[in-house]
């Protein structure tokens, strides 16, 4: 197996780490906190926007607009934008930043409000689905907030979706904390600008960081054998057993991962995830599961099972006690024969029907099979 070794580009204190930002929200230039009108067409969306974390797109502005129309239930915003024209008491937030897509030039990125600028886009794109001229021409300018730096909205950006009134999944969340902690701020500093606990910013912190440890180990979440869900991987890590497991270890003030056991990462990720690429199933079918699975890591025992039949029930018996499996063993043949004997309540006698014979003569084979096994049971059980 892999050691544990130190995680590249995730070091508890960087060498030189850039000035940090003041996110205090009253530090702003005249110019930035007054609003002006901007062409729709001149605004880009955010290809680092935390929303699209469990989403796959290429980056470029016509993937992004795609996966928002398909995921991000535009179609609310679509109506109201329609009907009642954009609300100016929401002006968007840009900054200018330079796109790969279009060799480095700087254009206008909006880094609040994306849900609404691709809501306003599909209108003016589509005319023949929204065939009203009025409509669409009072929409083709919208007040737009412009920073000076993408890391002066941080704090606000927090507030509203993590907080706020307009709450992120988790996995966005996370690479919204992720990247303030890369940037030089404390767990502490984030907990108070944007008014949540600690603990749950460590979580996410923690948990991007695994992420982006495999994604050095060349393990895409696209690579899933169903889903990547990063709650999974959040509630997975969260167990102290796990957590020993993978010989993980962060920086106190950062929450950032500092060492893991990378070959035991690939392992659990497999156990979560499973793996396209190599055909390879999750041995968690759903969320429910995940402490099951945690369980069987906190057993040196269970996870030689897991890892020999890739069965996480036949795993989770290896953390049993042997009176504890033997009773829960039974009361599950119990219940499943008072189950039996209740759908049986009110029929002919099934041995007497001429019309299952053949099935009859195989239900008998089984009960005297049941019967044989019940006595080697009991007979072992000293009973």
């Amino acid at each position: 197996m892999k050691k544990n070794r130190s995680v590249r580009n995730h070091p508890a204190a960087p060498a030189a780490p850039e000035p940090v930002v003041d996110l205090a929200a009253y530090h702003r230039s005249d110019k930035e906190k007054r609003p002006r009108e901007r062409k729709v067409s001149e605004l880009y969306l955010d290809p680092k926007n935390p929303r699209l974390a469990e989403t796959d797109h290429t980056g470029t502005q016509a993937s992004i607009l795609g996966v928002m129309e398909r995921e991000f239930d535009l179609q609310p915003l679509i109506d109201s934008m329609y009907r009642s024209g954009y609300f100016w008491e929401e002006p968007l937030v840009a900054v200018r930043e330079a796109l790969a897509e279009f060799k480095g030039t700087e254009v206008l990125v909006v880094i609040e409000g994306n849900r609404r600028l691709a809501g306003l886009k599909t209108i003016l794109h589509n005319a023949d689905r929204y065939p009203d001229a009025e409509s669409r021409a009072r929409l083709e300018r919208v007040p737009v907030i412009e920073r000076d730096d993408r890391k002066e909205t941080l704090a606000f950006v927090g507030f509203r979706h993590i907080t706020g009134v307009v709450v992120w999944e988790a996995a966005a969340k996370a690479q919204y904390a992720h990247g303030l902690v890369k940037g030089g701020h404390s767990l502490a500093e984030i907990a108070l600008l944007i008014g949540d606990e600690t603990r749950d910013i460590e979580r996410w912190v923690r948990t991007q960081s695994l992420v982006e440890i495999a994604h050095q180990q060349g393990i895409r979440e696209d690579d899933a054998a169903k889903k990547f869900y990063f709650s999974y991987l959040l509630t997975s890590s969260d167990a102290p057993a796990t957590q020993r497991w993978l010989e993980m270890k962060s920086n106190e003030a950062s929450g950032l991962v500092t060492s893991v056991n990378e070959e035991r990462l690939k392992e659990l990720w497999l156990w979560l995830y499973g793996s396209k690429s190599s055909e390879t199933s999750p041995v968690v079918p759903e969320s429910r599961q995940i402490h099951k699975l945690n369980r069987v890591i906190a057993s040196p025992k269970a996870v030689k099972e897991l890892q020999r039949t890739g069965n996480l029930e036949r795993a989770i018996v290896e953390t049993k006690e042997r009176g504890e499996y033997i009773i829960e063993t039974l009361a599950s043949i119990r219940s499943l024969l008072q189950d039996l004997a209740a759908n049986l309540v009110g029929e002919d006698k099934f041995s007497e029907s001429l019309a299952d014979s053949a099935q009859v003569r195989e239900a008998r084979v089984e009960f005297q099979r049941v019967e044989r096994a019940v006595g080697e049971a009991k007979e072992k059980l000293g009973f």
